[in-house]
Parts: C-alpha cells; structure tokens; sequence
C-alpha cells in the first residue's frame, strides 16, 4: 500500500471537506456534478480517512494492472479490457422492522461504523468489514473478482461482435442474392413485354400491308387519305416495336 493518497482521492477529499461545511441540502445538479467528477464515498467524517485510504489502494492496484477509473453517464466506473463497472463505497445502514403496543411495523435504518464496497448498478455484488476481517482485507479477492467478470463480459461481447459480423456479412450476401434475383426477374419480364410489343407491332404491319393492297390509296380511310393513315399506323408500330426503338 502506497503512504500517499492518489490525486483523484485526494481531489474527492477536498470536495468532502467542503461538502462538510455547507449545510444546506444540495440540488440534484449539484449531486450530478458531485457524480460525475468525484469517487462515490458515502462515509461520516470518522470514517473517512479508511474509506479514502481503501479508495486509493484500489485505483493505484488497478492503475499498476494497465486498468483504471472513469466517469460514464454522471458514475464513476472501473474500466478493465474495455468493460466498465460500476463502484460505489458507503457506510453499512441495517434495516430495522419495530412493531409499536398496538402491533402495527415501522422500518428505520440503524447506522453501523461499518464499511462495505459495491460494484454493479443493479444486481449489486459487495464486501464488507466482518468481525474476524476488515474491507481492506478483501482488496485481491475484489480484483481478482473484477478481472474475472471483466474478462468474462469482454470475451461474451468479443464473440457477440463477432457474430454480429457474421451476421452482417450473411444479411449482405442474401441482399446480394435477393438483388440479383430480382433483377433477373425484371429483366425476363422486361423480355417478355418486348417480345409482346414486338408481336403487336409485327401484327400492325400485316394489316397495314393488307389494308394497302386492298385499298387505292387515293382513297380516304378512316377519315383521311390512305397513306397518311398508313404513314400514321406505321410510324406508331415503329414506336411501340424495342426492335426499332433501340435503332432509331
């Protein structure tokens, strides 16, 4: 254990301290910033040179590991292989249920001077002194719980990264697929409309060949001389045939 405090500890020390001296209740802003910025310690002032000391012996442990401590979303985190954790260290309160003469239960919250650290956000998991051993004492076995949890959580997240490429490169490959199946659809369907409009304009110039032969072209057809409406005919075969379309 190293005789002096870390800089972080000692700038959460000094913000204690004054923190001492205001006695109205801070806002929310103000425990927010409080969050963002400081280790949690949650200890009455006789408990703090303990609480600070412990601090400060895990950060420089983590610190001399490649590990180390940072502020997420207003919390104060260890960081180990890329995963975060969250901390907390406070003094113990025990829940205390009293029944009054009439028989009807209260709760109250009974002060211990006992100190307990705490990681996790939700399903929290913590140490606390004991009779026969104090929180210091459990420093190795609180890393070398966080080094396990973090490597486990790092390796699941490792091979969920993983997966998801995989999945990401199958999505695009059935994209891929899908693409060019419907483009080969639309291209037969295309074909099969051309052929379609190539019969019907193929048809037009059987009847107009028909009509032409039957007819003299003096006269009118139709309501106009016959070879204007031949010309006409003619040309809107040519419009709706893709072979002369494309020659055009």
């Amino acid at each position: 254990m190293k005789k002096t405090l870390h800089p972080l500890v000692q700038k959460t020390k000094i913000e204690l301290k004054r923190l001492d001296k205001i006695k109205e209740r801070r806002s929310w802003e103000e425990k927010q910033k409080y969050n963002g910025s400081f280790l949690p310690i949650s200890v009455e002032p006789k408990l703090r040179g303990r609480a600070l000391r412990f601090m400060s012996d895990i950060i420089f442990l983590l610190e001399e590991n490649g590990h180390g401590i940072t502020f997420e979303y207003n919390r104060c985190h260890i960081e180990m292989y890329g995963q975060l954790t969250e901390i907390n260290l406070r003094q113990k309160y025990f829940r205390k249920r009293d029944k009054d003469a009439l028989g009807y239960g209260s709760e109250r919250y009974e002060k211990s001077e006992l100190l307990e650290f705490q990681i996790g956000s939700y399903a929290r998991k913590g140490w606390m002194d004991k009779k026969t051993k104090r929180l210091e004492d459990y420093l190795m076995t609180i890393y070398e719980y966080l080094d396990k949890d973090s490597r486990q959580w790092a390796d699941l997240r490792e091979e969920q990264r993983i997966q998801e490429e995989r999945n990401r490169i199958q999505k695009e490959k059935e994209a891929e697929i899908a693409k060019k199946k419907a483009l080969e659809a639309e291209k037969f369907n295309q074909l099969i409309l051309d052929a379609e409009k190539h019969q019907k304009a193929i048809m037009i110039r059987s009847y107009l060949n028909t009509l032409g032969k039957n007819l003299n072209h003096k006269e009118e057809f139709q309501g106009q001389k016959l070879q204007e409406y031949l010309n006409w005919a003619s040309q809107k075969a040519n419009e709706i045939d893709p072979l002369k379309k494309d020659h055009e």
